[in-house]
């Protein structure tokens, strides 16, 4: 299953709170900034009845005179919707019906106003069935009055909000590439102390387990974490401890006890009737005894590299001479082993050295022949290869084989793993073999891989460097 992109995650997240706010701030906005337009616009009727009031008999010089107050102000242009009521006006109150003598048909609302603007009072009520607005003079004497509809002042606040909207859309562009922007930010800022502990947690390995970390939590947030990854450390470098003295501690005690059934049953074999049944069981139950022997000497030298206290002492050995002779010691397998006869060739460059532990690297080459041959079938081949690649050399051993596991790559170097199980049943061994080998290869700062060919065949590739001496 595809896992999602958390980046992707944020920027979904914080393009739908963007929107969330953006879309309230409107309706919140626009419910609140209509009625204070409303007020400004009615406020602003006060202040031209001051400043122009003696215009007021010619509606265009009062327009004139009111545009010089605020040049350039959007609200501003509502004067152009202002009916204008002279005191000459008053007089002829039935021919101005439509417009100026005419009172309110419901008792209007007076508007509290700042000092500036003590010599007015501002009016809001129903006329003619809709909402007007009224500038007039508190003394009563100047009969001046400035009217205005509701319906046109809303019509200069519709305008805004239009030209508010428009104004996002040319913005949107701008306002994604910020949100994605923002998004990068805030995944590089809550990923970097994963990041710094991840990158820790990567060095660990069964040879640093025990060692305290550097590891500092970059903000407070995440010392609950680092806490409870220390605490994990230990525990897990407590239970491999606990497993390796465990296996160790086996090995050791059974040691003296299987050699002393070895001793016991080999004086048996040879107490007994040759050739009969009862010779044959005990000789049988003395393979098995041996077969122990084996399992505990393996254990024991898995457990020291799991200590990482393999006794090794290096050396400059001749690697090509060492081959040379493990394949010369037994060109053709025991058959009473279960091992089918088969070809071995070889292409073994001369005078490779390698700077190893003698002990170490002979069991090492003999387990990975040894391993060629069991897992081969009748008339089955073995190619041989060994040359310098730089500063490395590289020894491959491939083997033909029947029955190869899928997972045979992937598990070849799990302790106890055989592969194919009906087939492994048929060999002897104890699957112990190529993980020796692998911490063999990994004291020696080396790297052994497996790989299936696509002749359907096994190879075994050790990779080391030449004569280096290690620390």
């Amino acid at each position: 299953m595809r896992k999602r992109s958390f980046q992707l995650h944020v920027f979904i997240l914080l393009v739908a709170v963007a929107f969330t706010i953006i879309f309230s701030n409107r309706l919140i906005a626009q419910y609140f900034l209509t009625h204070q337009l409303r007020d400004q616009i009615h406020a602003d009727m006060g202040r031209g009845l001051i400043a122009c009031a003696d215009k007021m008999q010619d509606k265009a010089q009062f327009l004139s005179c009111f545009h010089l107050m605020d040049d350039g102000s959007l609200i501003g242009s509502a004067s152009d919707f202002y009916m204008l009521c002279p005191q000459a006006s008053r007089a002829n109150e039935v021919t101005q019906a439509d417009a100026c003598g005419i009172a309110f048909s419901q008792q209007a609302l007076k508007q509290q106003i700042d000092g500036t603007l003590t010599q007015v009072e501002l009016w809001r009520g129903l006329r003619q069935g809709e909402i007007w607005y009224q500038a007039r003079h508190q003394d009563m004497t100047n009969g001046a009055e400035l009217w205005l509809k509701q319906a046109d002042a809303d019509v200069l606040v519709d305008r805004m909000w239009e030209l508010r909207d428009r104004n996002l859309f040319r913005v949107a562009p701008i306002v994604f590439i910020l949100l994605m922007f923002l998004s990068w930010l805030c995944v590089r800022t809550l990923l970097r102390p994963m990041r710094l502990i991840e990158q820790t947690i990567s060095n660990l390995n069964d040879a640093n387990l025990g060692q305290a970390t550097d590891l500092q939590a970059p903000y407070r947030e995440f010392e609950s974490f680092i806490n409870v990854y220390d605490s994990l450390r230990t525990r897990l470098f407590d239970s491999f401890s606990k497993a390796r003295r465990f296996a160790s501690d086996v090995s050791h005690e059974l040691r003296t006890p299987l050699t002393i059934l070895r001793g016991s049953t080999e004086q048996l074999i040879r107490d007994l009737p040759t050739g009969s049944d009862l010779q044959v069981r005990v000789r049988n139950m003395g393979d098995e005894v041996e077969r122990l022997i084996d399992i505990t000497e393996k254990l024991l030298l898995l457990s020291r590299a799991d200590a990482n206290s393999l006794g090794r002492t290096f050396s400059v050995e001749n690697l090509s001479d060492m081959l040379e002779q493990l394949i010369a010691q037994d060109p053709d397998p025991d058959p009473d082993q279960l091992a089918p006869p088969f070809t071995v060739s070889c292409a073994i460059e001369p005078q490779v050295l390698w700077c190893c532990d003698k002990t170490l690297a002979k069991l090492l080459i003999h387990n990975l022949f040894e391993n060629a041959q069991k897992y081969n079938f009748m008339q089955g081949w073995i190619d041989v290869s060994l040359q310098r690649e730089g500063a490395q050399f590289r020894l491959s051993i491939e083997n033909s084989s029947v029955n190869i596991s899928a997972d045979l790559e992937a598990r070849a170097f799990d302790r106890f793993y055989r592969g194919d199980a009906s087939h492994a049943r048929q060999i002897d061994g104890l699957g112990l073999g190529l993980s020796i080998c692998s911490e063999i290869a990994k004291v020696h700062q080396a790297s052994l891989t497996l790989s299936v060919t696509n002749k359907k065949s096994v190879m075994l590739t050790l990779v080391g460097p030449l004569n280096t001496l290690h620390a």
